[in-house]
């Protein structure tokens, strides 16, 4: 494309306030007149095309269609017919060549397109005629997954409004994905409030279904927690919000939660103190008074932290034990004493 350009008379005066010698400076005037033809090319190299979104995403096939979308941001010349488009292959293999409509109401190029389930790589490009010779096609592009969000998320523990230990507090759950490799974020916080929770530092680790906060909650407090659990793609959930109590500083053995259920593979914890260095034994006996179970005798050192033992609702056969009523005594031997402590606990099914 050739332009024909003419340049006007100028002249060009001292700045205010500049001192040019000890007297008064003289305006200078220069004073030319040519006209020059050249070859002129729009600068518009650097990007024709802007997208609209991250280089890398994702759409969720299970609820519509994939919805693509660039915008053309050479403002000197229109771009040509038929041009952005947009180009899917797969692994390599072209898959569809695409038209591109405009939408006036977000002044950008769109088109929808059912994608099954898979990995895709894009290719928005447009043209101008007016400098193809020399620019060619223009592309912008990256990588497409069509994908699915996580899903049948179930809480296992804590139970809601169940009394924990504020040391290795558990937490444990379900989740399915289509796609594998989940990632977790863990919000924890005294607020009933998810936007007033704080993100927990290290959070669980990826494909976990369990999680353990070994410390930094406090005795008697109500405690909210939810998660986003996000797949390689990128599309997340948001748990709902649940909730727990901590139990106050040990003064008699307790367990949580009580009453517990073995038959969905829930646990109890003991908890009691350990006033100086020595053992602990957990015996569980039936209403009628039978030995159902009995631990090891396990060392303890007093650190000023309160103890705990875990039991699944089992015999020492391993059959897990019915509904109903039992007495769990603790025996500690410390300084050449004994010590025992019962509480009842309620096994449900």
């Amino acid at each position: 494309m050739y332009k024909d350009w003419l340049s006007a008379d100028s002249s060009i005066e001292p700045l205010v306030g500049t001192v040019l010698s000890t007297g008064e400076p003289e305006p200078e005037y220069i004073e030319s007149s040519f006209f020059c033809t050249f070859d002129y090319v729009p600068s518009v190299n650097t990007r024709l095309l802007s997208l609209t979104h991250s280089s890398d995403t994702f759409s969720l096939y299970k609820e519509g269609d994939a919805e693509f979308e660039v915008k053309y941001v050479d403002t000197f010349l229109a771009q040509s017919a038929g041009y952005p488009k947009l180009i899917l292959f797969s692994s390599g293999v072209f898959v569809s060549s695409n038209p591109l409509y405009y939408n006036s109401a977000s002044d950008s190029y769109k088109t929808v397109l059912a994608l099954p389930q898979g990995e895709y790589e894009y290719q928005y490009i447009t043209t101008n005629e007016e400098y193809f010779s020399v620019l060619g096609e223009y592309s912008v592009g990256g990588r497409w997954y069509s994908t699915s969000l996580p899903y049948d998320f179930s809480r296992i523990r804590p139970l809601d409004y169940s009394k924990e230990l504020p040391s290795n507090v558990p937490f444990g759950w379900n989740i399915s994905s289509d796609e594998g490799d989940l990632h977790y974020e863990f919000y924890i916080g005294l607020s009933p409030s998810k936007n007033n929770l704080e993100k927990h530092p290290i959070g669980p680790s990826a494909n976990a279904v369990d999680f353990l906060i070994s410390s930094g909650l406090n005795h008697t407090k109500q405690y909210y927690w939810y998660m986003t659990i996000t797949n390689k793609h990128g599309a997340s959930i948001e748990t709902d919000l649940f909730t727990f109590y901590t139990g106050g500083t040990v003064e008699k053995f307790y367990n949580a939660p009580n009453p517990f259920n073995p038959a969905k593979g829930q646990q109890t914890q003991f908890v009691f103190n350990m006033p100086e260095d020595g053992t602990a034994q957990l015996s569980v006996y039936s209403e009628y008074g039978d030995k159902v179970y009995e631990s090891q005798s396990v060392w303890f050192q007093a650190d000023g932290n309160s103890k705990s033992m875990f039991y699944d609702g089992k015999d020492n056969s391993g059959r897990m034990l019915y509904n109903g009523s039992y007495l769990a005594v603790l025996t500690k031997k410390y300084s050449g004493k004994t010590k025992t402590e019962r509480h009842r606990i309620l096994i449900i099914k």
